[in-house]
């Protein structure tokens, strides 16, 4: 099968390599489209957070597909199934850049996708999930003011999951096209290049700050606002991940009463993920801005590293 292979920084190669093994417990998934998560852009430059990883490096999470192969225990699925989740590509060998994907010990890890749901929209499940499990531990409700610092596809999938829960939210992105899209979407938006997001918040809070701040960005000055606009006593949802080091001081956490919340990640709540996507109340299609084939990968992922013009990209095999 042909794979994409990341050697290092900017050094990405399409191999041919051997179709995984399947276990006993294992699944085997023709990919039919992978979306470029931030981590993989990470990955593919070589930052700081890229490097915590051994290369050469395969990745690719974001995926869906068919089940081709099952293995002699799994009982809950079948060849023809079209699924998602469950990549483990440190520990399962390549990942979901490539043409078929191993997922070990798929009755754990494996999850249907509906029919009403598209390929390129069940690839997006997953950072779907990470929003959910970003949303769950801060949880605006209804008459809190939300800043989304911010507007990646996690961004863009949290904005409207709180724009289901309460009324306005307000999201800084420095990338006039997913700006846009985060207006059309619903949100209140500030360029963060062109206008001041400490004045617009001062104004709309009468200096308070804001209840929730959820930061996704992944950048020092993005830490730095979230934590200022941030009323005393409010909740911090911390989503990004930093390409280099950042500094912050616990005693603004301590001297503000500040609640402070990591990611989760993980599929416990993928039945509200489908839920929202079927009912509409979260559009993942506005999302995907490119889709490019495998033998494409390199072009996807300097797309993918460009936010000023992309959203959210597909690799198809």
């Amino acid at each position: 099968m042909k794979a994409a292979v990341i050697y290092g920084s900017r050094d990405l190669r399409i191999e041919e390599v051997e179709v995984p093994d399947v276990g006993p417990e294992d699944a085997l998934i023709r990919v039919r489209a992978c979306g470029i998560c931030g981590s993989d852009v990470h990955r593919y430059l070589g930052t700081t957070y890229g490097r915590r990883f051994r290369y050469p490096l395969n990745s690719g999470h974001e995926y869906s597909g068919d089940v081709v192969k099952v293995g002699e225990d799994v009982r809950r699925f079948k060849v023809g199934d079209r699924v998602t989740l469950g990549v483990d590509w440190m520990r399962g060998g390549y990942g979901a850049f490539a043409e078929y994907v191993r997922i070990l010990k798929a009755d754990e890890r494996l999850h249907k996708i509906p029919d009403n749901i598209s390929y390129e929209e069940a690839a997006l499940i997953e950072p779907l999930l990470v929003a959910l499990n970003g949303f769950f531990k801060p949880q605006p409700k209804e008459n809190d003011k939300v800043l989304i610092v911010g507007a990646g596809p996690i961004g863009l999938c949290l904005l409207q999951i709180c724009l289901d829960a309460c009324s306005k939210v307000v999201v800084s992105e420095i990338s006039s096209k997913r700006l846009e899209l985060a207006s059309r979407l619903g949100a209140v938006t500030v360029n963060a290049l062109k206008e001041s997001l400490e004045e617009r918040i001062k104004s709309w809070t009468d200096g308070k700050g804001v209840d929730v701040a959820f930061e996704c960005a992944g950048a020092q000055k993005a830490l730095n606002q979230v934590f200022s606009l941030i009323r005393r006593g409010g909740r911090i949802g911390l989503i990004a991940h930093y390409s280099r080091s950042v500094t912050l001081d616990p005693e603004v956490i301590v001297g503000n009463s500040l609640s402070v919340y990591g990611p989760e990640y993980g599929a416990r709540f993928f039945d509200d993920a489908v839920k929202l996507i079927t009912e509409k109340k979260v559009r993942l299609r506005p999302l995907i801005s490119h889709e490019f084939s495998l033998e494409e990968a390199e072009k996807a992922f300097e797309t993918a590293a460009n936010t000023e013009i992309s959203v959210k990209v597909l690799v198809k095999p």
